[in-house]
């Protein structure tokens, strides 16, 4: 079962291996990320960020991830999936039906870091731009819930108030 897909562009760090995984307690933890799939050193590092109460973790290509999550292997394992763009949690959120929850969180702009220019902030310090709030909104019209929060202490944003932003 996905408990939820979190676009972070760190992908994991602290507050995700702490607060996040704190609060789902998932079984698998699930980087999905092409570049980082690709790169031996890459997943090796974000494996060892693995926290101890989350028995795998698994670096996965978008293909991979999409193929594994519609085969029904994990349907009765508590899953978190991070992912480091909208565009990515877009594109699997398209193609596997078991995602339904999508939490927005800050992204990394290659290697500008963040950015804001051309965007709007939907939660502190969570910045999109209208091309990826009208993916979003896709994926909401289609029946998932979309909501940005950047800690599990902060306050939950939920759609309607992203949506009013870009009004």
């Amino acid at each position: 079962m996905i408990q939820l897909v979190r676009v972070d562009g760190r992908l994991i760090h602290g507050m995700v291996a702490v607060t996040w995984c704190g609060m789902y307690n998932p079984q698998i933890l699930a980087v999905v990320n092409d570049a980082a799939a690709n790169d031996e050193f890459h997943t090796m590092t974000l494996k060892l960020a693995k926290p101890g109460s989350v028995e795998k973790c698994f670096v996965w290509t978008k293909d991979k991830a999409v193929e594994r999550i519609n085969s029904g292997k994990y349907d009765k394992k508590k899953m978190f999936i991070t992912v480091a763009t909208v565009e990515d949690a877009y594109d699997i959120a398209k193609r596997c039906s078991a995602i339904q929850t999508i939490n927005i969180g800050p992204e990394v702009d290659g290697g500008d870091g963040r950015v804001t220019e051309g965007k709007k902030e939907i939660s502190e310090d969570v910045w999109i731009s209208e091309a990826k709030f009208n993916l979003l909104k896709e994926l909401h019209e289609e029946g998932k819930e979309i909501f940005a929060q950047i800690t599990t202490a902060m306050p939950k944003v939920e759609w309607s108030d992203i949506e009013a932003k870009f009004k």
